[in-house]
């Protein structure tokens, strides 16, 4: 006869022996099997930093074209369309949305006090997929595929990763809300978000309602081209397929952020409460409903003069000049610090008041700029001035992101070169845009007036020397060192009551109940 029961003296020895610790993962498999918010949001921001150098150069090789645009001094007439259209989408895909995704990974978790993001193990899947997307768009291209790609499967696999691309942005998107919505600490009400959290929940809702219409027209896309011989347009109007999304008021989503970031930002460098945060709140709220372009996915041209979209082109700018007179009232009532922080947050804001004011400006129907050059200009202030504002979340919560503090000294150079070099960049393409005529209006490498386009070019490669002098000033973020200190700013959010960088699990020790939206100011009166 077997015995099968365990004898009490061996239950009574397990029971009083230690379970064997657990061994934490670390190198290359912590990083690939991590669910980890912090892991996810680092690999956005570094990946996106590198794609971010080689889309800008890219970018700056069309600024000299432009210089003389009835002749190719550096591509090709088989090429030059394909690496155009891969420069404009690749500055919205492969930079602007990973790197702001990057940063609200790893930032909107801890000021809300919550232990992890919201559906971890999806917000993995969406780095690794938005990587594999972009592999592939980058493959596409090398096989002559992409919009006017010569090569049929080229094509299909352009619209297929672009599909993928889209999908891990949207995955990201519901981690980030859902974060925001539901997982903030004891007393943390919605009313009293850190408002870089609330800007990031405001613009995740807004790629949801309106990324799955691209989303939608790719897939009608590819179903055409592969199936169907091009009844649709072919591959000749794929590109046309994302004209809403990088004008405005579309192209605002990416840029919702940077209000939050600098309210945040200017509260706590000049040592004061916000004052009228129902207002912030609604502003931001605001520029994201003025932000919703979904209504110009349609092939009828007289879309961009209708009365919703002029009203709508025409408010955006609303929510920009309420942000600024929040932080008028900031100086007012506090102290007047320059710190690096506060440096990016007046420049990405400025960046995006300049976007805005243009974008009004365009949105005259009787100015007829609708789908001229005028609108690269606005697009790229829109980019620089949410990858700026980006670019200052990985300074300003450096020992949160990597354990280190960013070069402040050049952290406080970097916003000034990239709104000048953005400033130089944007306004002739406005003012061709406003004053040109025939060829000179075209949204592509031949738009623009010859003279201003020399200006362009400078600007485009200042830019580039901002974004290479930021990626410099971060180097110190990952150098591993002695702990860094958990308040380097005295700050006011939840963020900074943990440890430089935060554990697993984000907080060390219980959080105290939020009574108000400063509750580390709450905590310093305490005491």
């Amino acid at each position: 006869m077997a015995v099968t029961e365990t004898p009490p003296e061996t239950v009574a020895a397990a029971a009083t022996e230690s379970p064997a610790p657990r061994r934490e993962a670390t190198g290359l498999a912590a990083v690939l099997g991590s669910g980890d918010h912090k892991t996810i949001g680092r690999l956005f921001i570094v990946t996106s930093l590198i794609f971010g150098l080689a889309i800008v150069t890219l970018g700056a090789l069309f600024s000299y074209e432009r210089i003389e645009p009835t002749t190719l001094d550096l591509f090709s007439d088989g090429s030059v369309l394909q690496l155009f259209t891969l420069w404009r989408l690749g500055g919205v895909f492969l930079v602007a949305f990973p790197l702001v995704i990057g940063v609200a990974m790893v930032v909107v978790p801890l000021q809300v006090g919550s232990a992890t993001i919201a559906f971890p193990r999806a917000a993995a899947a969406s780095y690794w997929a938005w990587l594999v997307g972009a592999a592939l768009v980058l493959t596409s291209y090398a096989m002559d595929g992409g919009p006017g790609g010569s090569s049929r499967t080229g094509v299909n696999l352009f619209l297929a990763a672009m599909i993928l691309v889209l999908v891990a942005i949207l995955v990201a998107a519901i981690c980030l809300a859902t974060t925001v919505i539901a997982l903030r600490t004891t007393g943390l009400r919605l009313a009293l978000t850190p408002l870089y959290a609330w800007s990031v929940a405001v613009a995740a809702i807004m790629w949801l309602l309106t990324m799955p219409v691209l989303v939608g027209s790719l897939v009608l896309a590819y179903v055409d081209h592969r199936h169907a011989g091009g009844t649709l347009g072919g591959n000749a109007a794929i590109f046309g397929r994302f004209a809403w999304v990088l004008r405005n008021p579309q192209i605002y989503v990416i840029a919702i952020p940077v209000l939050g970031f600098a309210a945040d930002v200017m509260a706590t460098t000049t040592r004061a409460r916000v004052g009228a945060r129902a207002l912030a709140q609604g502003s931001i709220a605001g520029a994201g409903v003025t932000a919703f372009g979904a209504v110009l996915a349609s092939p009828y041209s007289g879309a961009f003069d209708s009365p919703v979209v002029v009203a709508m082109g025409l408010a955006a700018v609303l929510p920009v000049l309420a942000m600024f007179g929040l932080v008028g009232d900031l100086f007012r009532r506090g102290n007047i610090r320059l710190t690096s922080g506060a440096t990016y947050a007046l420049g990405s804001a400025g960046l995006l008041l300049l976007a805005t004011l243009a974008g009004a400006l365009g949105s005259i129907p009787a100015l007829e700029t609708a789908g001229t050059v005028f609108d690269l200009g606005v697009t790229h202030l829109t980019i620089v001035a949410a990858i700026t504002a980006a670019l200052g979340g990985i300074h300003w919560w450096a020992t949160k992101i990597g354990g280190q503090p960013a070069n402040d000294g050049l952290g406080r150079l970097v916003p000034i070169v990239l709104m000048a070099g953005a400033a130089l960049a944007a306004i002739p393409d406005l003012a061709s845009g406003l004053t040109g005529e025939g060829v000179e209006l075209a949204q592509d490498w031949t738009g623009g007036i010859e003279g201003l386009n020399l200006v362009s070019m400078v600007g485009t490669v200042i830019v580039l020397l901002g974004l290479v002098l930021a990626v410099v000033s971060l180097l110190p973020v990952g150098r591993k060192g002695t702990q860094a200190p958990r308040d380097p700013w005295d700050g006011q959010t939840l963020e900074w009551l943990t440890a430089s960088p935060p554990p697993i699990g984000n907080f060390d020790s219980a959080l105290p109940v939020v009574k108000s939206a400063e509750p580390l100011i709450d905590l310093r009166e305490e005491k």
